[in-house]
This record gives structure tokens, C-alpha cells and sequence, in this order.
């Protein structure tokens, strides 16, 4: 049987938690719980390690499924990223619903970054996987990952993922395919190069009076002979 409660909501900016870990996960799916609710799941045998829990908006019903950082949330408390409440359409102090879930171990994803600047830099997959592995243990199909890097914060679109919409990525070996940046534009294809008429003229010219030039000796001569144009019978 699954595990199921109510907590109020707080971005880690209107909460007690200290700077550095609000800084740590801010750019994360990471929530912090209250002790209550590690203590009410320790007994129950269908509970399994790691932890993830489907956070829900109890107006809307919209849902994402999250990892767990910490069980240090003040009682009756649950800490959540302020773009994760967003994105939900959660305000401060609302009033959720948690439920424990088990999403399976992935295999692929498709990802697209918004800006080509992502993918331009040194190594996109070694930060991808870095910041991944860190901060995201589980990965929806249709949402988007919110990576900080040196000073400057990409998002990413995760397009497709398998074998299922939702996955874990921890202990998993991941295929991880780029999709074309939502700000990609195609190049322009090259200009054909128009042949010049004269350019043409001048060339055969100066084959023919390099023809003439050896005409006198009684070898091969360049060019001489009777041509024929394609397409004559």
C-alpha cells in the first residue's frame, strides 16, 4: 500500500532552510520532507529506497514526481523548488497532497536545450550528466530541466523518454540524444555559381591557342580532331 499525506508548501526562498542549501537546490526536482513522514514510512514494506514522491496540486490536480534531499522540513512542511511550485501552479503555504511513488529505471531520453549556446559549450554531455546525476533522480517526458552553470542558468526540454513518461536515472545506464535547439535556424544552403559566358569564351580561347601553339609537331595534339555535341546521333 502506497503512502499518502497533506503538508503545506514553501519555496526555499520563504523557508528556514540555510543559504547554501537553498542555492544547492533551487536548480533541482530535490524537496525536503519532515522527519513524520520518513518515520511513518519506515514500517511499510512496500515502501522502496530510493524515495521518490509525486507531489500534487490538490485544485488543479496538476502533478510531478520528485526526489527527496532531506527529511529536515519543519513539521507539517514540504520545501519545493519555486519553478517546480510554478509550474504546478502552487503559491506559499498551499496545501498538497504527497504520494509515494516507484517510477522505473530509464533508458534513453531525448533532450532539447532552448538556447545553441548550450551545445556549443566545451562538453554539453559530461555537464549534462553531472548536473543530472545531482540534481535530478527522476526525469519527466514533456517538462523541462533547469541546469545553473557557470553563472548562467539553460533549460532544457526533455522531448522523449524511456520506457516510460516518468523514469528514474540513478544506477541506470541512459542513452542521451540532442534535439535541435528551440532557437536553432538553419543556414542558409551556398549560392549556386553562376557561370560566366565570357569566362567560358576566354577559357576555350586560350585551350585553342595552346592547341595552335603545338599544332606544327607530330605528336598528340590537344583538342584537335572533330568534336561532337551531346545528343547528336
Amino acid at each position: 500500500m502506497s503512502y499518502s499525506t497533506e503538508l503545506l508548501c514553501f519555496s526555499y526562498a520563504c523557508s528556514v532552510v540555510p543559504e547554501q542549501i537553498t542555492q544547492q537546490l533551487r536548480y533541482s526536482n530535490k524537496v525536503l520532507l519532515p522527519p513524520s513522514v520518513l518515520h511513518d514510512i519506515s514500517n511499510n514494506e512496500n515502501i522502496s529506497f530510493p524515495l521518490f514522491f509525486n507531489i500534487q496540486n490538490k485544485e488543479n490536480k496538476l502533478s510531478r514526481v520528485c526526489a527527496v534531499h532531506e527529511f529536515t522540513a519543519p513539521p507539517g512542511i514540504c520545501n519545493i523548488p519555486y519553478y517546480i511550485m510554478a509550474e504546478l501552479g502552487m503559491v506559499e503555504g498551499e496545501q498538497i497532497v504527497i504520494e509515494s511513488a516507484s517510477p522505473v529505471k530509464g533508458s534513453f531520453l531525448k533532450l532539447r536545450p532552448h538556447k545553441t549556446e548550450f551545445i556549443e559549450l566545451s562538453n554539453p554531455k559530461v555537464i549534462l550528466e553531472k548536473a543530472m546525476s545531482r540534481d535530478y533522480p527522476v526525469v519527466h517526458e514533456g517538462h523541462i530541466i533547469v541546469i545553473y552553470h557557470e553563472g548562467k542558468t539553460y533549460y532544457i526540454d526533455v522531448v522523449e523518454a524511456l520506457p516510460a513518461p516518468v523514469v528514474q536515472i540513478i544506477n541506470s545506464d541512459i542513452n542521451v540524444d540532442f534535439d535541435k535547439p528551440l532557437d536553432y535556424v538553419e543556414p542558409k544552403p551556398p549560392s549556386p555559381v553562376n557561370e560566366r559566358i565570357d569566362n567560358s569564351k576566354n577559357g576555350f580561347q586560350s585551350a585553342y591557342s595552346k592547341a595552335k601553339k603545338y599544332a606544327t609537331n607530330t605528336g598528340f595534339v590537344p583538342f584537335s580532331g572533330k568534336g561532337n555535341r551531346l545528343g547528336d546521333d
